[in-house]
C-alpha cells in the first residue's frame, strides 16, 4: 500500500493521482511522462492505455492499494486517472 504523511499513513487523493500518472508512464516505458497525463482525459481514448496495459494496471492499483478494479470498470465508468483515484480513496 502507499505511504504518505497524512495520518494513518492514509495517501491523499493527489498523491493517488501523482502515483496513477507514474503508473501509465512507467507501463508506457517511460513514451508518456507524468506531467503530460490529463487525469481527467479518457485513459483509452488519449492512448494512456491499451487492452493490454489495462491488464498491468488493474494489477498494479490491486497490490499498491489493495482495490480491485474489473476490467469493464474502467472502460464504462473508471476510465480517467481522477475517477480511478477518487475510487481508490473512496475504498480505502
Amino acid at each position: 500500500m502507499a505511504t504518505s504523511n497524512a495520518p494513518g499513513g492514509r495517501p491523499s487523493l493527489d498523491q493517488i493521482v501523482e502515483e496513477l500518472r507514474g503508473e501509465i508512464s512507467e507501463i508506457s516505458e517511460g513514451a508518456l511522462s507524468p506531467e503530460s497525463l490529463d487525469a481527467a482525459g479518457h485513459l483509452f481514448d488519449y492512448g494512456y492505455v491499451d487492452s493490454l496495459s489495462a491488464v498491468t494496471f488493474l494489477a498494479k492499483i490491486e497490490d499498491r492499494y489493495g482495490v480491485q478494479i474489473d476490467d469493464v470498470d474502467l472502460i464504462e465508468r473508471l476510465h480517467s486517472i481522477q475517477a480511478i483515484a477518487q475510487h481508490i480513496d473512496a475504498s480505502l
